[in-house]
């Protein structure tokens, strides 16, 4: 059975979001952010998860919220659950990634509990 963690790196110094991740130790990561190119700091950018965390990071847009706002509406929620089922498949943790520091006011708490709901 797979176990779904989120997180949210909103107000986070760099190292102590990093630390959190660890200790969440998951087998992957999947960022649920629309846009994952632009974020205050670089660090928390596609490129740079991607470079730091390796094959551990994935991007799934189709879970990006397309208004930021609650109840998201989502770029395309069956696609996006989808593959977050076939990840669900071979990894055991996965962590929810997106901006806000409180998974009760991020979309990626929705995503977390559609999916359960579904699978």
């Amino acid at each position: 059975m797979v176990i779904i963690e989120t997180i949210g790196y909103g107000g986070k110094k760099p190292e102590d979001f990093f630390k959190e991740l660890d200790d969440l130790t998951p087998d992957i990561v999947v960022d649920v952010r629309e846009n994952p190119y632009s974020a205050y700091l670089s660090v928390y950018t596609h490129p740079q998860l991607k470079k730091r965390l390796g094959s551990k990071y994935t991007w799934i847009k189709e879970l990006g919220n397309k208004t930021r706002m609650m109840p998201p509406i989502l770029v395309d929620e069956e696609s996006g659950l989808e593959q977050l089922r076939v990840l669900a498949m071979t990894h055991q943790r996965i962590v929810l990634l997106c901006a806000e520091k409180h998974e009760s006011d991020c979309h990626r708490g929705y995503v977390k509990n559609r999916f359960i709901q579904r699978y």
